[in-house]
């Protein structure tokens, strides 16, 4: 924008100066009167568009005297300039009357320029759906045909890691049950059925006796592994015996002891070459000279690690894969109360076997790996068109928002400014990174580069989400019918009344948690941690396992817990189920109904929706496709920094 300019009144024809006291409205449109004194006769373009403020979103003539109500300047000695010289405009004034004998003049720019049907242009364009779009400009929605195409092929990929990734932890799980039939004595298939409630109780020792038993059985199956298993194992490793002990010390039969300065932890060795010579427990701590000392133990670990190999791999290539098992079997009495379990922890990581013969890849491992690499090419084309669209959008964001502030003195509210500001586009670019991520990881596990079980683990949570996120964004194009439309519009709108009545019901739901936590734990194991009283009382809400919740616990353990659990379940069951789903089920159905009546009557348009319907004509197809993002973003910088020095000009004068 130019800085204003002085001009000799003498070069003007018929236009002395002089001062305006009154500038009256067009008969046609009626407004209020603007007054100006002589020593400043000028009207600044905010004062207009503040008077006529109600009328800028309201008469869609596109006529700038009929849209905002500019008055002339109508005296004796200051006139109008014509029509022609303001760019066309009925009624622009393009020139400030002053004492001295100079005409001050400002550039053509104003409510119903060009520039201003341009941004409406822009903004009606910008609003349209994808479909509305390509019947506008007749050019192919790639975005859109980028999603459709990415939601096949990347639950295709999904669907190959997944049973690649179960064959994988089937394997891990079946190694984990052979281990604890060879290493842990009487070990019941029981064990192995997750059963709710558990089909047994807990494996524990409670005396000398057994320990023992179950150290020897447990040595004496590692020793003789490579020749009994049915399965190739072979040892790799020493066998560890590690003993952790608390701080006291000689406990005798009065109770009195002695503290230590702190717990102490010793380790015995096996060597591998000596296990054929092993022939009990006690034998071996005696001629280590280890002593456990029992009233006081915390820990006992007995640690090893065997190999094997997978002549029937599971993964892409047909190569035998090598495995390495590292083993603990762990004796826990920490809680010291006379009973201590048995733990067996198996940690499965793939090593590189020895191998010399030389494979080749497959087919279907090279397809798989052209695959991979087609749907990180197609993830980072999403990314970059979504990435680009959003740059566009706070581009024209603060275009709108230059152009109401200079014309109309206007600002754009926070609710105005998320509109430009889509949200499917945020979440595509968030799923877009997460695919990326977990399908270069899935290429270097399947290229078996890293063996690591946390990448697989972080890569099926990428895959995972970011599938579950490409298929809600479908969502996105159904809401172009009516009748899905409707849903999508009752979700969204409901959202801020049900974000604020969770956060009022998470405060209720938090202290029963707590309660059930500290007064019913004792008693019944869904309440034993914070975490399974939430997930037991989530359970109770959507009606599950009700009885048995109530009758955990019996009035002979505790009377008064006994009547406090009932009182504590009947107040949750009958306020959460009654009272709180009744009432998140009525807000969805009040947002429903209004979102049925707009249907039906027409919603109502906001400001900006006023503003860019009020445009002289539509946008034209294809006309500002040749805009480049960096050009608009300097004129914006640009303009707005003109913007300013002419306020600030103007102030000075």
């Amino acid at each position: 924008m130019k800085a204003p300019s002085l001009r000799p009144q003498s070069r003007l024809q018929n236009m002395p100066c002089c001062s305006c006291n009154n500038l009256m409205p067009d008969a046609g449109h009626p407004g209020p009167s603007v007054s100006v004194s002589a020593a400043s006769p000028t009207f600044s373009r905010s004062q207009i568009s503040v008077a006529f403020q109600d009328d800028v979103f309201t008469n869609h003539t596109g006529s700038r005297r009929n849209l905002i109500g500019i008055p002339s300047c109508n005296c004796s000695a200051c006139e109008e300039l014509p029509g022609s010289a303001a760019g066309g405009m009925a009624g622009a004034t393009n020139n400030r009357c002053s004492t001295n004998g100079y005409e001050v003049l400002e550039n053509h720019s104003g409510p119903g320029d060009a520039e201003e049907e341009k941004i409406k242009g822009k903004l009606n364009f910008f609003f349209l759906n994808p479909i509305d779009k390509y019947l506008a400009s007749k050019r192919l929605p790639w975005k859109l045909c980028l999603q459709i195409l990415k939601v096949f092929l990347v639950t295709v990929q999904l669907w190959i890691f997944a049973d690649f990734r179960s064959s994988h932890t089937t394997y891990y799980a079946n190694q984990e049950v052979t281990m604890q039939h060879l290493f842990i004595k009487d070990w019941d298939q029981a064990r192995e059925v997750n059963a709710y409630p558990p089909a047994t109780g807990k494996l524990a020792l409670y005396s000398k006796l057994e320990f023992i038993k179950y150290m020897d059985y447990a040595v004496a199956s590692w020793a003789s592994v490579e020749g009994s298993s049915l399965a190739p194992f072979f040892r790799n490793s020493d066998l560890w015996l590690c003993v952790q002990h608390y701080g006291a010390r000689n406990i005798s039969r009065d109770l009195s002891f002695s503290f230590a300065q702190e717990s102490s932890e010793e380790c015995i060795q096996l060597q591998a070459d000596q296990a054929d010579k092993f022939n009990t427990s006690t034998e071996w701590m005696e001629d280590k000279h280890f002593t456990v000392h029992w009233h006081v133990m915390e820990r006992l670990y007995l640690n090893f690690s065997l190999t094997s190999i997978n002549l029937s791999p599971s993964g892409l290539h047909p190569d035998p894969e090598c495995y390495q098992f590292l083993m603990q079997i762990m004796f826990d009495n920490t809680d010291h109360d006379g009973q201590v379990p048995v733990y067996l922890d198996v940690e499965p990581a793939r090593i590189q076997c020895s191998s010399d013969i030389k494979t080749t890849s497959s087919f279907y491992s090279q397809f798989i790996m052209f695959f991979n690499v087609l749907v990180i090419l197609l993830c980072t084309c999403s990314l970059f068109l979504c990435l680009r669209s959003i740059l566009r959008a706070e581009l024209l964001k603060y275009e709108t928002e230059h152009l109401l502030g200079r014309n109309y003195d206007m600002a754009l509210t926070v609710g105005e400014k998320l509109e430009f500001l889509n949200l499917w586009y945020v979440m595509i670019c968030i799923n877009d990174c997460l695919i990326i991520g977990g399908s270069s990881i899935k290429l270097v596990l399947e290229m078996k580069k890293i063996a690591s079980e946390d990448l697989w683990d972080h890569c099926s949570m990428m895959l995972g989400t970011g599938n579950l996120l490409v298929w809600i964004g479908l969502l996105r194009y159904l809401g172009f019918f009516k009748t899905y439309n409707v849903l999508i519009l009752t979700m969204k709108g409901a959202a801020p009344n049900i974000i604020r009545f969770l956060i009022c019901a998470a405060m209720v739901y938090i202290g029963f948690v707590f309660a059930g936590w500290a007064i019913l734990g004792p008693y019944n194991f869904k309440f034993a941690s914070l975490m399974s009283t939430s997930e037991c009382l989530f359970s109770l809400i959507n009606g599950d396992d009700m009885y048995a919740t109530f009758n955990f616990i019996h009035f002979n353990q505790s009377p008064s817990v006994w009547i406090y659990s009932r009182v504590y379940l009947y107040s949750f069951i009958c306020l959460f189920i009654y009272l709180v789903l009744s009432l998140f089920i009525s807000i969805i159905m009040d947002t429903y109904e209004i979102i049925k009546i707009g249907y039906n009557y027409g919603f109502q348009p906001s400001r900006l929706e006023q503003f860019y319907t009020s445009g002289d004509s539509e946008h034209p197809s294809g006309v500002f496709s040749g805009e480049s993002s960096l050009d608009r973003l300097f004129s914006i910088i640009r303009r707005t920094w003109n913007y300013h020095n002419q306020r600030n000009y103007e102030e000075m004068e």
